[in-house]
């Protein structure tokens, strides 16, 4: 029996070859998509898995009540303070939440890393790493002691045993006491751990460090955050009682933050902050565009294999009716023609483990990631929708054919069912449906990323370099010994020196307060030279730029952007107003306001452009050493002769150790959106791949449809019908189909694209042209697969066709 019907199986698949091409390849590709989001979901979710502590450590985070903005980093009393006061915080760690780079000398031996980090003796508590060599213990017992990953060590010590040794990082001396293993995706990454110099003293401003706090299992965290949000409110009172308020009062005027908690467990997908950590934090939106987007690609297979099997199934109407005859009962039926859609799926699954194999070097390139194919649970997975998805395809058609009933079909009389022709035309319907919303969409997020790419940024970004100033000393003075002696190059327009690069975002923030009206909010803080204005080009709205003529600038003058004089109340006369920084005592001078810039982007297009203020590098001595980079504006001649001749003078002048590392600021701020490439790349991929998807099923059914039809078509011929009114009743129904479906799809797409581009703070307005466009597509695409099949349909024997009637 299994023979007979292997046999009769695989003469169907023989004899509907196009068929069976078609639903092959198209859940080929949709099971492809989904392997693939599956396997790069896990390796995603995998971060921070490794850890013991994952489920009882909380990173802390700060909601500013003015602004709802949400701090990562906090401040030392915080750090001190809840371990203490708060029973179920029963241990706490402050850590520098960037990378610092440092160079690690040993006898002769200098090696750099990027990925240095500094924290308190008891980080392995937290993040317990494997250790190699030595202990845990051992590097906390002092301050001067350092441990190292065992990639480090092995380049600093070429395989010696590192522990004990005494290396110096700065011209200081530090002693190796642990070596450890890095563990596969971890969201902290050090080579090298140093410890803060000295114990924190408790101190609520300067949030710069983050804290990590355990919180045993089965704790009320809505308590908890409600006790670490007193401190801050006991705190602030007494801040108020300062200043002459009440509690209220001081709330009003300056806000109360509150307390967020993120998951060691979760934090690398879903921080609350916009960032996880410095090893970078997932795209979990990306995710679950692509795990839709592979969904609707199965979907539409799954609408395609339906209704190809449905409408296939007259031609095998006469095999049922025999069967029956024979003694099959329904429910064998039932269960032969879905075993037959099950094999085609399971066919499709290897396949579809052969392309994902063969497109992961691509895919992890693509993605920045390392996933292998070698997931057991995620195989196992897709295996499990590979069968329910089969089964469900199945269904339909196997209930179809197991109706036929044996005396008609043994007849030749098998009809038409309107109920049929509506499930098929519905479906055939979502095809279009989600064909469009993918035309549509790849529209939509093609014309949002050319707007970020096109959009004026409000500075000058074009021929500058940007060299990085790592940890060599005295970066300031070397910053001006670079500048008096590059610029004397015919290639250099202008070198200039700014506290933060755009494109990074501003790297520290501290208040600004008007002395007048006492409104007060923490705003970026952007250190430059006299000459950076002109060199960025930045726009002066009101009042002047520094000068070095006026001797008062270098003294308390202050520039400030549009959304810090609106935050400040004083948008309309800023010039001349008093205000103070954070970083200033009571005691000193207050800055004056000379100038209003107009806003510019420097931290990407899907965040609001923060208030900024700018000073001279000469006004603020403990800030010298913060410069990050150097920026050069270089002619675009022999610009390869240029940063030979800049790397030259650095090696020689400036500093050998630390690696010549630069980068042009047009593609350093181009990473800003680097994410929304990514998306629009994979809805072009998809969508051509769904859209190839339908057109081949699309020809498929309108094949078989259309030779079902060929004796109407004889007749209509033989009574003196036009070739173009022949193509039109053949075609007229598919037209209609997809009229309708595009009358669904406006709205459906609209609301899912509006939620898209509402994650920009600047984006575009929601054009219309996609909507009047993708229709048009979908009527032409419909025109030329179906048109070419009704055409072809015009040409056939009448005598053959009419022979029987």
């Amino acid at each position: 029996m299994f023979q007979t019907w292997f046999k009769i199986f695989f003469r169907n698949q023989k004899k509907n070859w196009l068929n069976g091409i078609v639903n092959i390849s198209g859940l080929t590709l949709g099971f492809s998509a989904l392997l693939l989001v599956i396997l790069y979901l896990n390796e995603e979710k995998s971060y921070n898995q490794w850890n013991p502590n994952k489920d009882i450590t909380y990173r802390v985070n700060i909601k500013q009540a003015k602004s709802g903005e949400v701090w990562y980093t906090v401040n030392p009393g915080m750090y001190l303070t809840y371990p203490k006061e708060i029973p179920e915080v029963r241990e706490a760690i402050m850590i520098r939440p960037f990378y610092k780079s440092r160079v690690v000398q040993y006898n002769d031996v200098s090696e750099f890393n990027d990925k240095t980090i500094s924290t308190e003796p008891h980080f392995f508590d937290f993040f317990p790493f494997e250790i190699v060599q030595g202990s845990a213990q051992k590097f906390a017992e002092t301050r001067n002691n350092i441990a190292l990953s065992t990639a480090y060590a092995e380049r600093i010590f070429k395989g010696e045993n590192a522990i004990g040794n005494s290396v110096k990082i700065n011209g200081d001396n530090y002693f190796v006491t642990c070596v450890y293993k890095i563990p596969k995706n971890s969201h902290y990454e050090p080579d090298l751990l140093m410890q803060f110099e000295a114990p924190f003293e408790v101190h609520w401003g300067n949030h710069n460090h983050e804290l990590f706090c355990k919180i045993p299992q089965g704790s009320d965290l809505g308590h908890v955050k409600k006790k670490m949000e007193q401190i801050l409110v006991d705190v602030y009172r007494r801040f108020a009682e300062e200043e002459g308020v009440s509690v209220e009062e001081f709330n009003e005027k300056f806000g109360i933050p509150t307390i967020l908690l993120d998951k060691l467990d979760t934090i690398y997908l879903h921080p609350t902050a916009r960032r996880a950590g410095p090893s970078g934090t997932g795209n979990y939106q990306l995710i679950m565009i692509l795990l839709g987007l592979s969904t609707l690609l199965i979907i539409i297979s799954c609408v395609n294999f339906i209704n190809l099997s449905v409408a296939s199934g007259n031609q095998r109407a006469k095999e049922v009716g025999v069967k029956k005859t024979l003694g099959f009962t329904r429910k064998s039926l039932l269960f032969q023609y879905m075993s037959e859609i099950v094999i085609q799926g399971v066919i499709s699954f290897l396949f579809a483990m052969i392309i994902v194999e063969l497109a992961l070097p691509f895919f992890n390139e693509f993605m920045q990631t390392k996933i292998s194919i070698l997931q057991p649970k995620s195989i196992s997975l897709l295996f499990i929708v590979v069968v329910i998805t089969s089964l469900l395809i199945g269904l339909t058609p196997a209930l179809y054919l197991s109706n036929f009933k044996s005396i008609e079909v043994l007849k030749g009389n098998v009809s038409k069912s309107k109920k049929g022709n509506f499930v098929r035309n519905a479906m055939l319907g979502l095809q279009f449906l989600i064909s469009g919303f993918f035309i549509i969409s790849i529209f939509i997020v093609s014309s949002q990323v050319n707007y970020m790419m096109k959009k004026d940024l409000g500075f000058d970004k074009d021929q500058v370099i940007t060299l990085d100033l790592y940890s060599i000393g005295n970066k300031y003075d070397k910053y001006r010994l670079t500048k008096k002696e590059l610029i004397k190059s015919p290639n250099i327009s202008t070198i200039t020196a700014s506290m933060f690069v755009p494109g990074e975002g501003f790297v520290n923030g501290t208040s600004l307060r008007h002395l007048i009206n006492e409104k007060q909010f923490n705003c970026a803080s952007n250190l430059i030279d006299y000459d950076y204005i002109d060199f960025a080009k930045l726009t002066i709205l009101k009042g002047r730029k520094f000068s070095k003529e006026i001797a008062s600038d270098s003294i308390n003058k202050i520039i400030i952007n549009e959304t810090a004089a609106k935050q400040l109340g004083i948008y309309k006369k800023p010039i001349g107003e008093k205000v103070r920084l954070g970083w200033q005592e009571d005691e000193e001078p207050s800055l004056e306001v000379i100038g209003m810039i107009k806003d510019y982007h420097f931290d990407g297009f899907d965040t609001k452009i923060s208030p900024m203020f700018l000073v001279l590098w000469e006004d603020f001595n403990h800030a010298k050493g913060w410069i990050s980079a150097i920026q050069f504006k270089v002619k675009p001649n022999n610009i390869d002769q240029t940063i030979s001749e800049i790397e030259t003078f650095w090696k020689t002048n400036i500093d050998a150790k630390y690696p010549f590392t630069y980068q042009f600021l047009d593609k350093k701020f181009a990473e800003t959106y680097k994410k929304y490439r990514k998306e629009q790349t994979m809805f072009f991929i998809l969508s051509i791949i769904v859209i190839t998807i339908a057109l081949l099923g699309l020809f498929a059914l309108a094949t078989l449809t259309i030779q079902q039809r060929l004796k109407e078509v004889a007749i209509r011929k033989t009574l003196g019908a036009s070739v173009n009114d022949i193509m039109f009743h053949l075609v007229k129904v598919f037209f209609k189909i997809t009229l309708l479906a595009s009358a669904l799809l406006i709205p459906i797409a609209y609301y899912f694209m509006q939620s898209w581009l509402n994650n920009f703070v600047y984006r575009i307005n929601m054009p219309l042209w996609p909507y009047l466009i993708t229709p048009s597509i979908l009527l032409t695409l419909v025109f030329l697969v179906v048109g070419f099949k009704a055409f072809k349909a015009t040409k056939i024997d009448l005598i053959k066709h009419l022979k029987f009637e």
